[in-house]
């Protein structure tokens, strides 16, 4: 019988190491900061308009315009996504999908979930204290739900935007065939949109509320993927 010394070293497993195309990288990178700073100043011009002015062009016409759609469909397809952003609501449903994606062995991923929920709670209620501007009258829209404070910007909006996002953003990231990820992340986007138009629709919002809510949403989902791929790296960057 021969011994483990008789059969010759072990090889070692091998190591595969992914290096980024540096041609790509230097393509993307001022890409990136283009995108991100015509995202930046058209944030702050949209609030800067805000804070000046209770009503903005095509606010009231587009409100008008969703709420004059009277079908029940129409309705009922809104509403959960209007229910959603309140708490304790909100709490609990982000809450459980962080816990979820916790405890399905994605710590870091479950960590980040969460950080984009309550980052996202921060920036809307910091923003609100500094663009006092007042919700949209009964008198000119239906409005479900008499809301105080700033309406600028769409809260609900803007915590679905950088949480929903990051959700797709995981979701394509994973490791499944292309045609699931494609319905994930499509879902997830689709979603997204249906909350601005839900928002619009309950005339707790003018549209410009919830283009800053999407616009703020973005760079914060920005932020909360750099904080997540720099765990990613030093994780592997560990564990190699």
């Amino acid at each position: 019988m021969r011994t483990p010394a008789d059969r010759g070293p072990i090889a070692a497993p091998a190591i595969v190491t992914v290096v980024a195309d540096p041609k790509r990288q230097t393509v993307r990178r001022p890409l990136t900061i283009v995108a991100l700073g015509a995202t930046a100043a058209a944030f702050v011009a949209l609030a800067v308009l805000a804070r000046l002015h209770p009503l903005l062009p095509g606010d009231l016409e587009i409100t008008r315009a969703v709420q004059s759609v009277q079908l029940p469909w129409f309705r009922g397809l809104l509403e959960p996504f209007n229910a959603l952003g309140f708490p304790p609501l909100v709490g609990v449903v982000y809450g459980c999908i962080a816990l979820l994606v916790f405890l399905r062995g994605r710590r870091w991923a479950g960590g980040c979930c969460a950080f984009a929920g309550i980052g996202g709670a921060a920036l809307n209620f910091i923003t609100k204290t500094l663009v006092i501007r007042p919700r949209p009258p009964a008198e000119l829209v239906h409005v479900e739900r008499v809301i105080p404070g700033s309406t600028f910007p769409a809260g609900h909006v803007l915590n679905f935007t950088a949480f929903a996002g990051f959700l797709a953003y995981l979701a394509w990231m994973r490791p499944a065939p292309p045609w699931q990820r494609a319905v994930l992340v499509g879902s997830l986007v689709v979603m997204i949109a249906l909350m601005g138009v839900a928002r619009i629709d309950s005339g707790e919002h003018w549209t410009s509320d919830v283009a800053g809510g999407y616009l703020l949403g973005a760079l914060w989902l920005w932020a909360v993927i750099r904080l997540y791929r720099w765990g990613e790296r030093r994780r592997a960057s560990s564990a190699s």
